[in-house]
């Protein structure tokens, strides 16, 4: 293990092996949620992020078409009875996430953009299985749970410069479009006033994924009453090796229970691939609204949070 630190605490990086891990200049100081670090340490926060370096393993292949949520707590079991999978990891894995882009692009996706909430994940759902996606979740899913929440604080939080900077810097270059953003914000004011999530819980994510993918596709996680529902999460990581996933039950085991939120850019480059259908405008759109989903959903829940990316030379 190598630690390159430069004077700036903000660039730190971190070696095992192939990979590395450099911290992004965000603390998420602006960020409202109740999970907070543990250990405040740079010391302690080094510490962790060689532990998961070290639980970075390979997605065995038939879990490469489920996913899981960006959550950090000990999974326990799925629905199916097996023992949870090392899968690639999304906000609200593929299913939550997917069916925000799907909202962002409104007709340019859905057949019938007015049709129920209900229907409308359903079709989300759908349409990943038909691509070779099975879409997945788990009990008590907080994206999916505090789907409006995140969305409304999408709006708020993009008037904070801080959270623009962070955009671009996790967006891949020249992503990033002013103008598209503003219009996918307005886009989202103007469904909240409509009321047009009312009929919308975690429950319809899990009756549809239940429907579409069957048990395996859902996960319980363990809630052991530390923290925020046994949230004791203490960083973001962002992991951009295709095929390799962070295994959080080997992080709690190595680290004596102590938690991250894990994020697979490239399954979140794949979504927005699959949505645009070729178009451009809709690739730019839905990767827009992926990043904006994910650092939304992190900052609802989260606060003073560092950012890591992990990746090969």
């Amino acid at each position: 293990m190598v630690i390159a630190q430069t004077s700036n605490a903000t660039m730190s990086a971190v070696q095992h092996g192939m990979l590395t891990a450099r911290r992004i200049d965000d603390d998420m100081s602006w960020a409202e949620g109740t999970i907070r670090p543990l250990h405040n340490s740079l010391e302690s926060e080094r510490e962790l992020i060689e532990a998961v370096l070290e639980c970075v393993e390979s997605v065995p292949q038939n879990e490469k078409t489920y996913s899981s949520c960006t959550d950090g707590r000990l999974p326990v079991r799925l629905l199916s009875g097996e023992a949870v999978p090392v899968r690639e990891q999304m906000v609200g894995a593929d299913t939550v996430s997917a069916f925000y882009v799907a909202e962002c692009l409104g007709a340019r996706f859905y057949k019938d953009p007015a049709a129920p909430v209900a229907r409308r994940v359903l079709e989300v759902a759908e349409f990943l299985q038909e691509s070779g996606i099975m879409p997945s979740t788990h009990i008590g899913c907080g994206a999916a749970a505090g789907f409006v929440i995140i969305i409304e604080n999408t709006v708020r939080f993009s008037r904070e410069t801080r959270y623009l900077a962070r955009l671009r810097a996790l967006l891949p270059e020249r992503t990033y479009d002013e103008k598209l953003h503003a219009t996918i914000l307005a886009q989202n004011e103007a469904r909240l006033q409509k009321g047009v999530y009312q009929a919308l819980s975690a429950q319809t994510f899990l009756d549809v994924v239940e429907r579409v993918s069957g048990k395996r596709a859902i996960a319980e996680l363990k809630d052991d009453n530390r923290g925020v529902h046994g949230h004791v999460e203490e960083a973001i990581v962002r992991v951009r090796v295709p095929g390799k996933a962070i295994n959080e039950a080997k992080v709690a085991a190595v680290t004596n229970g102590r938690e991250v939120f894990g994020v697979n850019d490239e399954r979140m480059e794949q979504i927005a691939r699959l949505f645009s259908r070729g178009s451009d405008d809709d690739y730019t759109t839905a990767r827009i609204a992926l990043e904006d989903f994910a650092s939304s959903g992190h900052a609802t829940l989260s606060k003073h949070l560092p950012t890591y990316i992990i990746s090969e030379p």
